[in-house]
């Protein structure tokens, strides 16, 4: 980053932070509140992905086309990666600072149990498709992974990549040829509060290990990019960044536009079997989409890096306060379409769901620059940490009355 390169007003210390990182999450979330969003449509039966299979116009039917390639299961492998990422340079902040080996882990493992109580409140309180749990239940499972030799860490994420996607996949077409009176909005919404609530904990119990199954490629492969600092140096790295932006993307493209001739409604009539076909290839090609995502965003970042604009600047400061952004994303569609508040699923199709999603993940990034602008961290990102850190301080105080103890005491019988 050139010293003497113009930066916007108020930008502070967001100008000293690398910016791929925050940038990808930032626009990452926005393709997260699409996704979500559509889910929640109501009034026409049977749905795959969250769509309904008979579309409501032409608009509705292209919007369904186009998220189905360009969104839907290319969000969470992003998603993962990413965590893996951060996940990866807080281990190597932990080393350098001296907590190596099982110290610099177990900060990560108190970090990822708050996350999985974070995730249950989240489900029970808003979202039924919470992925926080997933990742607190990854980092606890994984973490150890991050550490391993390149080739057995890519031999488990590509293990990971078979497994989530047959899983995966037998639960989109299994959603796909279910009962037929349901529509998209009541696989994730039940008629009242206490009934919601307790549904969305129940879904919650069985997709957190599902997820976090799902994810774990893409979180292997985010810790080894970590390694190499691959989001935070993009410069060092063009060659490889511009080859996984371009193979990930036409991959991508490729293997999700068969679906898309489904959830747009052009082909009705697909047989069961062959829906669990282009579901899978959906969701493995997704992997490649996330990866592609990721790196294209890099690319990007790497020509906006010296020159930032307010915008930028603004999406970046969504991007750091990713937690709190995707909370608020949950409040917004909670408010909006459960049939207890607004309702406004019966009265929006696919199209509408979008521009919602549109604006939500705007007004997010918005709050996000307001907060930096006070600079003041995110509310999600400040409770994890004081959780985390006063747990921390509480090991290290009984550590030291132990020892305190045992200097007193002497040494234990044998």
């Amino acid at each position: 980053m050139s010293d003497g390169a113009p930066r916007p007003p108020g930008a502070g210390a967001t100008a000293d932070r690398a910016l791929a990182p925050d940038l990808a999450r930032g626009l990452m979330l926005l393709i997260v509140a699409l996704v979500h969003a559509h889910m929640f449509v109501s009034g026409s039966a049977a749905v795959i992905r969250g769509y309904p299979v008979v579309a409501g116009s032409p608009a509705d039917a292209l919007t369904a086309g186009v998220l189905t390639v360009l969104a839907d299961s290319r969000s969470f492998p992003m998603f993962a990666l990413l965590f893996g990422y951060g996940t990866g340079r807080i281990l190597a902040r932990e080393r350098e600072r001296g907590r190596d080996g099982p110290g610099a882990r177990g900060v990560l493992r108190r970090r990822a149990r708050w996350l999985l109580l974070f995730g249950a409140v989240h489900a029970l309180l808003l979202f039924a498709g919470d992925v926080l749990g997933a990742y607190g239940l990854l980092g606890l499972a994984a973490v150890g992974l991050t550490g391993a030799r390149d080739r057995t860490l890519f031999s488990v994420a590509g293990a990971g990549v078979v497994v989530g996607t047959v899983l995966y996949a037998s639960m989109l077409a299994a959603s796909a040829s279910g009962d037929p009176d349901d529509t998209a909005a009541a696989l994730v919404l039940a008629a009242d509060p206490v009934s919601d609530a307790v549904y969305r904990l129940g879904t919650w119990v069985f997709t957190t290990p599902l997820f976090a199954v799902m994810s774990l490629g893409p979180f292997l492969i985010g810790a080894h990019a970590a390694r190499r600092r691959i989001l935070e140096e993009p410069g060092r790295h063009r060659v490889l960044l511009r080859r996984v932006a371009v193979a990930g993307t036409a991959l991508s493209v490729a293997g999700g536009l068969p679906l898309a001739l489904v959830t747009s409604g052009a082909w009705t009539t697909a047989p069961s079997d062959v829906v669990w076909g282009l579901a899978a290839l959906h969701v493995l090609t997704g992997y490649a989409g996330g990866c592609g995502l990721a790196a294209a965003v890099a690319l990007l970042a790497l020509r906006l890096e010296d020159l930032r604009s307010r915008a930028v600047v603004a999406v970046a400061a969504c991007g750091r306060r990713s937690m709190s952004a995707y909370v608020w994303q949950s409040v917004v569609w909670l408010a909006l379409f459960a049939p207890y508040t607004f309702g406004l699923g019966d009265r929006v199709g696919v199209l509408g769901s979008a521009l919602v999603a549109l604006g939500t993940w705007g007004a997010g990034v918005l709050l996000a620059e307001l907060l930096r602008r006070g600079g003041r961290r995110g509310p999600a990102e400040t409770l994890l940490a004081r959780a985390t850190r006063r747990r921390s301080s509480l090991a290290a105080a009984a550590a030291a009355r132990g020892s305190a103890v045992r200097e007193v005491n002497g040494p234990p019988s044998p």
